[in-house]
């Protein structure tokens, strides 16, 4: 297998070409994924490519492996069905540094990029096993550590997997469902409003979308209502967005709740419950004690917060500025601890 410093070169090169729209095997791999995804558009798909290119420099990924590296050759199994263009991106990377083949299980959502950048990477470096299937009946034969994330009947169903094929707790990570919730208390910038409405609209339906807002009391909603027309001026919503959020502008018309609406976006006071794709709940606060105590109390995959706000909520976990949550930087060990690399 390749040394760390070879795969991130073979890594880097690919990431480099992937970087020009206009690659052709990039260019091919878009718009199949276009074709094949009506949630997604151009604009948006553009913008998580050129995202994941950008960050996955040789540098970069060096400096995220650091010395590590598996001293055998095992095979991850990777099951992700996150629907955003790029799942499984960061786990790919991880088991690919390492030295580690891949069986990966693609994204119903979106299945052609991963394995057209993979094809280029081959290119550089012959050496990199991962072979991708659309379905998993069972683990791959001679998995022994799984990585998944998806929806909580999908992460039973590959428990069972896992136990059929009798892999251990301590060699799977398994993530069910998940919500992304911004913080604010009224006092926010025009860019942080436009950040706010980047993590809330960019992709109608991901893991990483803010799906709860939460708002100091009578706090006017007003400033975000502009940001997210203003955000939706330069990336356009998904076409089929307007028609599936006609029935619950109707329900929430029905029953009286607070609600506002634009071009492709749905904004509904009430209890911190993420909505579908493109509605976002606007929920109130009295004090920020109240919203760290529901965070510590709920499945948060991330808490969108400005400097200002992070350590006043008394949240440990995972954190990103307005205007980040589709940024993810490639840091922390969490890939590698589930690989045994220490």
């Amino acid at each position: 297998m390749s040394a760390p410093i070879d795969r991130a070169k073979a890594l880097a090169a690919s990431a480099q070409a992937w970087r020009d729209p206009s690659h052709p095997a990039r260019a091919d791999a878009a718009e199949r994924t276009l074709r094949h995804n009506d949630l997604y558009t151009a604009e948006a798909l553009a913008f998580a490519v050129n995202q994941a290119m950008h960050e996955a420099s040789e540098s970069a990924l060096r400096r995220w492996i650091g010395d590590r590296h598996a001293r055998a050759s095992t095979l991850v199994g990777v099951w992700t069905e996150d629907p955003e263009p790029l799942a499984g991106w960061r786990e790919l990377l991880a088991l690919a540094l390492c030295g580690h083949r891949g069986a990966v299980r693609l994204p119903p959502t979106s299945p052609f990029l991963l394995p057209a950048f993979v094809a280029e990477v081959r290119a550089h470096d012959p050496t990199l096993d991962v072979r991708f299937e659309m379905t998993w009946d069972e683990v791959p034969a001679g998995t022994t550590l799984v990585l998944g994330s998806g929806s909580e009947e999908a992460m039973a169903a590959l428990g069972s997997l896992c136990d059929r094929a009798g892999i251990p707790d301590d060699r799977r990570r398994l993530r069910g469902e998940r919500i992304t919730v911004a913080v604010t208390d009224g006092r926010e910038s025009p860019d942080e409003r436009i950040g706010l409405a980047e993590d809330a609209l960019l992709h109608a339906d991901a893991r990483r979308r803010v799906g709860v807002l939460w708002a100091p009391e009578d706090h006017s909603p007003d400033p975000v209502l502009d940001a997210l027309a203003g955000f939706r001026e330069l990336f356009p919503a998904p076409p089929p967005l307007g028609g599936r959020l006609q029935m619950p502008r109707a329900f929430l018309q029905a029953a009286g709740t607070a609600h506002a609406w634009g071009e492709g976006f749905l904004v509904s006071k009430g209890p911190p419950e993420p909505q579908p794709a493109g509605h976002l709940r606007w929920a109130e606060y009295r004090t920020l004690g109240d919203v760290g105590e529901w965070l510590r109390a709920h499945p948060v995959e991330l808490v969108v917060v400005s400097d200002r706000l992070r350590s006043r909520l008394g949240w440990t976990g995972r954190t990103a500025a307005p205007g980040d949550a589709h940024r993810p930087h490639l840091g922390g060990d969490d890939f590698f601890d589930l690989l045994g690399l220490r």
